[in-house]
Formats: structure tokens, C-alpha cells, sequence
């Protein structure tokens, strides 16, 4: 059997399924933050993954997708969830806490939103649950069949999450955000000021 070539293809675009929202700074931020890690340093990017073949296109874009995903709403809370298991005791390393925790966090139910894992939403490339008549649905033909190296990479960026380069990417992501919000606040006051006069 010939061995598995683990060589990163120097082509990989480091590019999301779906991109990032406008509406949601965070997810831009965390995507910016990734694609710069993976670009200046491929080598410690490419031994992140946990997986039985190459790290090809598709790997480089789940990847991305889950930097997308931990800037939205849901990731926070999946970061804060992850680091509370952590802190408990209930396991023996951080590593194992946040993958538990990733386990609750992905599994279906039917009842939390509308039955799809969180690997379906976050790998679609178009938001599969649609609006119709003040009604929720899922559009089954936009949820992917996630295949057991998107769950490799997932994972693996699961475990990678708790280190110290991606607590220091978080930092840096609440130091921007907090930049931005008195931005917005000092341009509210102003405008508040300026209709004042």
C-alpha cells in the first residue's frame, strides 16, 4: 500500500462555503484572522487536521467555513459552552472538552433548528431554512451531504479551537469588535450633538 501524501497544495484557497455576513462582523473577522494564519504558515495549518488523506480545496474550505461559524452567534455560544465543560473537571484535558462539547452541540434535534446537525448548516452554501407564509422550513436540497472528512476537518478544528493560537485569534477578534462598537458609539454621539444644535 502506498503511503498517504499529507503535502498541502500551495493552491488551496482558503475560502468559505457560504461567505460571511456583512451583518455579523465577527464571522469576517474570525475568516481574515484564519486566512492569514493559514497563508503566513502552512506548515503549522496543514498539521491541524486529523484526517486519513490529503488536505485538498475541499478540507481549506471546510475549515474556513468553521472560522465563518464561530463568528456568528451560535459559535459564541458553542466557544462559551466549550470552555465552561473545560473549566468543570469533567475531563482530564481542554482538547476533550471542547470536542464533548461539540458533540452536544451537533447533534439532531428535531425541535432546534428545524432538525439540521450544525455541521449541515454551517457547511451549506446557501441558508437552508427558508421563510414561506410566516413559516419556517427547511430546504432539504441546500442542506449537503456532509461526508466523513468534512466531520474529520470539523473535528479537527474542534480540538484546534482550544489553542492557544485560536484563543489569541479570539482576543484579537473582542478587541476589533469593542473597537468597532465605540466607533459606532462616538459617530451616534456626534450625529446625537450635531441635531442638537
Amino acid at each position: 500500500m502506498a503511503p498517504i501524501d499529507h503535502r498541502v497544495s500551495p493552491k488551496l484557497r482558503h475560502i468559505p462555503l457560504c461567505p460571511p455576513r456583512a451583518s455579523v462582523p465577527r464571522e469576517g473577522l474570525f475568516l481574515a484572522l484564519w486566512q492569514q494564519f493559514a497563508e503566513q504558515r502552512p506548515e503549522e495549518w496543514q498539521y491541524i487536521f486529523r484526517t486519513t488523506g490529503p488536505v485538498r480545496q475541499r478540507a481549506a474550505s471546510v475549515a474556513a467555513s468553521f472560522m465563518v461559524y464561530m463568528g456568528c452567534n451560535l459559535g459564541h455560544a458553542f466557544t462559551h459552552n466549550a470552555e465552561r465543560i473545560a473549566k468543570s473537571g469533567a475531563f482530564s484535558c481542554t482538547e476533550d472538552a471542547y470536542l464533548a462539547a461539540w458533540t452536544m452541540e451537533n447533534k439532531r434535534l428535531h425541535f432546534v433548528n428545524h432538525g439540521l446537525r450544525t455541521i449541515e448548516y454551517m457547511l451549506a452554501r446557501e441558508h437552508p431554512i427558508k421563510v414561506e407564509f410566516s413559516r419556517h422550513r427547511v430546504d432539504w436540497k441546500l442542506v449537503p451531504d456532509v461526508s466523513m472528512e468534512d466531520v474529520d476537518i470539523v473535528e479537527s478544528m474542534v480540538a484546534w479551537w482550544c489553542s492557544h493560537t485560536a484563543r489569541w485569534m479570539r482576543d484579537a477578534v473582542e478587541a476589533q469588535i469593542k473597537a468597532i462598537e465605540a466607533t459606532e458609539r462616538l459617530a451616534l454621539s456626534a450625529a446625537s450633538a450635531a441635531q442638537g444644535e
